[in-house]
């Protein structure tokens, strides 16, 4: 069937079979999925849910399936195997969601993408479930294996936390990573206050909760898609996480600095830092490629940043393309395994084809650092949980660099494991949101 007759399950399958076949970035898949579809707008959340629950789920869903195979140890096809999760997803996760509905409809996807002929396997395997799923229990205890199986989290990237952190914090972390991530944003102080955003919000049916801290940060109670609002069409927020906010917090852009954010797209931190920076000062906004640098053209346009200048750069081959500054920022590409709440699908990454990273992100640092000012800041970060490109990298920094000295980081957030004054690794457990790392360090003077 053509895609005019998609359903939500069939819609979720094909998104899920191209996470997989072109291992592209979920939310992305899914906006394109979504933007291409005639359904309407109910059927589109319940194809999101399906499509981010399984993603999230997958290990504890293949769990279930493997007790439901006549020969486990036989892999099905891709497609089949895809349609089962999202079978196996509504029937143990969505209560609104009747069995009968969760076979037929996921049997029907399965015909709907052109796999008329998996369909009685999936029908099978599903019905399967059905007789077996009350018997069927997951492994207790706080072994690996079994950590693995309930928070479906790889073996490989729970050895690593273990390793790391230590029990205790691994399973806070895993804990903490089950659950459903709360939408922050910042108000753009250049356009509003918080109180005249709230107010506008709610004329809207929109509920937002300031925050003490970081300052003009804010959560959303009951959004939806926040870029369909009037309010963001008029530029008065950017969606950005609290631990992106705190790391821009850690920089400390002041009114009339020059600064820099070397691998800014999609422009979030750029947009905090040029508010902070005001018309007085400059931010040179970065990136590798030219399309990722339009994102951050559009942004600030929408949010009416006039001090902003992008540049495509390559940060691993130096800066040359501006003057020195006050702030720097280098947050450099990673793993990402603080964000995979938002990005479930970052969890099934190969560790073992990291460990190029820590190399690259040393490289982009040590280019940054020789466009900072003496006097100057520079700000090291990242969005993973992996200490070979977070205190590793930080450490080795300062080892061969004696120009810079740390600068201890003060901004009121508690540290959760024991590390330097001027490191700070943001758990999701500890009101932080996204598991962050930063490092700090000032240029000297002489």
């Amino acid at each position: 069937m053509s895609k005019s007759h998609d359903t939500a399950r069939s819609v979720a399958l094909r998104a899920l079979l191209h996470v997989e076949r072109d291992a592209g970035y979920s939310n992305i898949v899914l906006d394109n999925a979504l933007d291409e579809s005639h359904l309407n707008d109910c059927d589109k959340a319940l194809s999101a849910v399906i499509f981010y629950g399984v993603l999230e789920k997958r290990l504890t869903l293949d769990y279930y399936i493997s007790q439901c195979l006549s020969d486990p140890r036989r892999k099905p096809d891709r497609t089949a195997m895809e349609a089962i999760r999202c079978g196996v997803y509504q029937i143990l996760f969505l209560d609104r969601v009747p069995d009968s509905a969760a076979v037929n409809e996921t049997v029907q996807a399965v015909k709907i993408v052109g796999k008329r002929q998996l369909s009685g396997f999936v029908n099978g395997v599903l019905r399967g479930l059905l007789r077996k799923k009350f018997e069927i229990t997951l492994p207790d205890g706080n072994n690996i294996n079994a950590l693995s199986i309930r928070y479906s989290i790889p073996d490989a990237l729970i050895r690593l936390w273990v390793k790391s952190y230590g029990e205790e914090i691994t399973l806070r972390l895993l804990e903490s990573l089950s659950q459903k991530p709360k939408l922050f944003i910042r108000v753009n102080k250049t356009k509003c206050s918080i109180d005249e955003l709230i107010s506008s919000l709610e004329e809207s049916g929109v509920t937002l909760n300031p925050l003490q801290s970081p300052p003009y940060s804010a959560s959303f109670v009951n959004c939806g898609a926040p870029n369909k609002l009037i309010q963001f069409r008029q530029g008065l927020f950017h969606v950005q996480d609290l631990s992106a906010q705190w790391v821009c917090h850690i920089l400390n852009p002041q009114p009339g600095e020059i600064a820099c954010d070397c691998c800014a797209a999609p422009g979030g931190k750029t947009f905090t830092i040029a508010q902070d920076i005001g018309t007085d000062g400059m931010v040179y906004s970065l990136d590798l490629y030219e399309k990722r640098v339009g994102l951050i053209k559009s942004g600030a346009e929408r949010l009416g940043l006039s001090n902003i200048e992008t540049k495509v750069n390559d940060a691993a081959k130096g800066f040359e393309c501006i003057p020195l500054v006050d702030k720097m920022l280098c947050d450099v590409p990673c793993s990402g395994f603080g964000v995979i709440q938002r990005k479930p699908e970052i969890r099934y990454k190969d560790i073992s084809s990291l460990q190029s990273l820590p190399e690259l992100q040393y490289r982009i640092l040590q280019c940054a650092s020789q466009r900072v000012k003496p006097g100057g800041m520079l700000v090291y970060s990242t969005c993973t949980l992996n200490p070979a490109e977070n205190s590793a990298v930080a450490e080795r920094f300062l080892q061969e660099n004696n120009d810079f000295e740390p600068m201890t980081i003060d901004i009121g957030v508690r540290h959760s494991i024991q590390e330097p004054g001027h490191m700070l690794t943001m758990m999701p457990f500890a009101g932080t949101s996204d598991g962050f790392f930063a490092a700090s360090f000032r240029k000297k003077t002489r």
